[in-house]
């Protein structure tokens, strides 16, 4: 069976001297990988079309039983060539690209809002937005959308509105009021703030909000540990170590 579908790269995984394992999300098939055959080749049809973070239009042929499916054709929709050249932008795309594949599994159903949510993410960091808040508004969302949404506004096991002083607890699914975790973590309503606007704010205005320094970064530790939790596995994010020597660089 033949499917045509718009789909990014999220990863290349070299597979022969001239052949790339894709994976992809696609609009119409949701995670999905592909083998690229001859795609490194310098005249090859997939010349330039197969970028890492680009957006495509892809021809997979599938068969019943196999994950793996055969890229027959691909044409480009959306080049990406901002973030590519931005390694700060590229560093960031990759961080929110891992942590996407980390939550969604082959299998699952493709998701129209989680497509639309990469091609937001990925446009406000080639047009050059902050990359910390592009991530910690994105990646909130991605929870949400993929079913592990956090409570931030009312205590996650009383409902208690505004617990104050607000506490953590991941496993609880977010933040929770001192009489039913009285030694659960603290935490800055700053940070409940960002996540509580973030929640219902369009991404582009949440990219202006600023906090404290290094509150981003708590934040996302934040996130990660919330995210960790509830999928009851640790997050390979190689590409996070890579981002936070930038920043700390600028």
């Amino acid at each position: 069976m033949r499917l045509t579908t718009p789909a990014f790269v999220l990863r290349r995984v070299r597979w022969s001297e001239s052949s790339l394992i894709l994976t992809l999300y696609s609009l119409d098939l949701g995670r999905a990988s592909g083998m690229a055959r001859g795609c490194l080749r310098p005249k090859g049809n997939f010349l330039g079309r197969v970028e890492l973070f680009s957006e495509g239009e892809f021809c997979l042929s599938r068969r019943e039983g196999r994950e793996l499916d055969t890229v027959v054709e691909a044409s480009v929709l959306a080049h990406r060539e901002g973030l590519r050249e931005d390694p700060r932008a590229f560093a960031a795309a990759a961080v929110f690209s891992e942590w996407l594949l980390s939550v969604v599994s082959y299998g699952n159903e493709p998701s129209e809002p989680v497509y639309h949510l990469l091609d937001n993410v990925f446009s406000l960091l080639e047009g050059g937005a902050s990359p910390m808040p592009v991530l910690c508004g994105g990646i909130q969302r991605l929870l949400a959308l993929s079913g592990h949404g956090m409570q931030v506004e009312a205590c996650a096991l009383c409902g208690k509105p505004d617990p104050s002083p607000p506490r953590w607890n991941p496993s609880a699914g977010g933040v929770v009021c001192s009489g039913c975790a009285p030694g659960g973590e603290p935490v800055a309503p700053g940070l409940l703030g960002f996540l509580a606007k973030s929640a219902g704010t369009p991404l582009e205005k949440v990219v202006k909000v600023r906090l404290w320094a290094g509150g981003f970064r708590q934040c996302l530790d934040l996130l990660r540990e919330y995210t960790e939790t509830h999928l009851e596995k640790r997050l390979p994010l190689k590409a996070l170590r890579i981002m936070e020597d930038m920043l700390d660089a600028t």
